[in-house]
């Protein structure tokens, strides 16, 4: 499925094509089996299943993925048109990210007013504010919000905090991305002018790896810094989650080496990154200091099953082949909008009813909260996106 990258060199200024550089965007179900697993983690472990405490994990690894992946469509441009498209970029995160969060917002407003007391409701809207501005991440932080406390009812749309990570990092990496390997006059000029830069060089990959390297470093320093003095502050933290989209970030950058790993290899490695990533949903608990360092273990796992699958694809060894089973494409497929639904509809049955409701409901609930994420994902989300 997936073919080994060719590389082209130019015997003039020794930069590479866009086929010896960049990772291989075509799509990939392994990819999409591995949202599947995320989110499923996710939703097990909020639904109340007893050995999946620490389903949280699925976030990391959709931090892994994305920065992956997002870096390699940044990167695909660049080589395209020869310099950074801001406009091209956010056009399409907005098409991608907008339509399925705002109507999962409105309709948590709109349940929230009719279901609960005036309190919570107000409660909804105003953090639906913050949602919708992308910083519910920092008003949960500021509110010394517990991720896992039983104490209080969560806010509605308090999973939103992991949206608002994503986008304040996209916010700022681009232009990193495109200072990092062509330099600040250049990059000003490019995205001034429209007009091409120089060819995509290894030099430039290399300059653009230091900076992911020292970004990612950074990040994970403080990460394990503030886990320990704030930890419930550091779970909603942009500063202390970058490093795990930067590793998705290098994955990209890399990705063309990785590929020429012998299969064997890969394939070793992809099956100790789902063990990984599974054993890490079972041990962790609420009690887990997270993310510090015990994000190390969901994350490089999730880069180890990613890397595995780039390259050559063919291998039965691959974990790609239990990944791509249609089941997992198709859950992986609606991941996004599963994710964004699944969290209103717990927590707003939970606080209608007054009492914790039991696994056996709660997974009743998500079987609903699937059946609207098909539902948007094909009549709503599909067709904003594709316009």
């Amino acid at each position: 499925m997936h073919r080994r990258p060719i590389i082209r060199r130019s015997m003039r200024n020794g930069t590479l094509s866009r086929a010896g550089v960049l990772p291989d965007l075509r799509h990939r179900d392994d990819v999409q089996g591995l949202r599947a697993v995320a989110v499923l983690l996710v939703v097990l472990g909020h639904a109340g299943i007893g050995f999946m405490q620490g389903g949280y994990v699925g976030v990391d690894v959709f931090f892994v993925l994305s920065g992956f992946l997002i870096t390699g469509i940044l990167l695909a441009g660049t080589a395209k048109r020869g310099y950074v498209s801001f406009v091209d970029f956010y056009t399409r995160r907005a098409k991608r990210i907008l339509p399925a969060a705002v109507l999962t917002l409105v309709v948590t407003m709109v349940a929230a007013h009719e279901l609960l007391n005036v309190v919570r409701a107000r409660q909804v809207v105003v953090d639906s504010v913050w949602a919708a501005l992308f910083m519910a991440n920092v008003r949960f932080a500021e509110q010394g919000t517990d991720y896992f406390a039983r104490e209080q009812p969560p806010s509605a749309v308090q999973h939103y905090w992991s949206l608002s990570v994503e986008e304040q990092f996209y916010f700022v990496w681009p232009a990193l991305l495109s200072i990092a390997v062509f330099g600040v006059a250049l990059a000003r000029r490019s995205r001034r002018t429209g007009r091409r830069g120089p060819a995509l060089s290894e030099q430039a990959l290399q300059r653009l790896l230091v900076v992911v390297v020292v970004v990612g470093a950074a990040s994970l320093a403080w990460s394990i810094y503030s886990t320990r003095r704030e930890p419930a502050a550091a779970y909603f933290s942009t500063l202390a989650r970058a490093w795990e989209l930067a590793l998705g970030a290098a994955l990209a950058i890399l990705a063309v080496r990785i590929g020429r790993l012998p299969a064997v290899v890969r394939a070793a490695c992809g099956w100790l990154g789902l063990l990984a990533v599974v054993a890490s949903a079972v041990l962790f608990t609420s009690t887990t200091a997270f993310p510090g360092y015990a994000a190390l273990l969901p994350t490089l796992g999730a880069a180890l099953i990613i890397g595995a699958g780039t390259g050559d694809g063919h291998s039965r060894l691959l974990v790609g082949r239990l990944l791509e089973l249609a089941p997992m494409r198709y859950v992986g497929d609606r991941s996004y909008a599963f994710y964004l639904w699944h969290w209103p509809v717990l927590v707003i049955a939970a606080q209608y009813a007054g009492h914790e409701l039991s696994v056996g409901v709660n997974l009743l609930l998500l079987v609903g909260a699937f059946a609207l994420s098909v539902v948007s994902y094909r009549f709503f989300e599909n067709p904003i996106r594709r316009a």
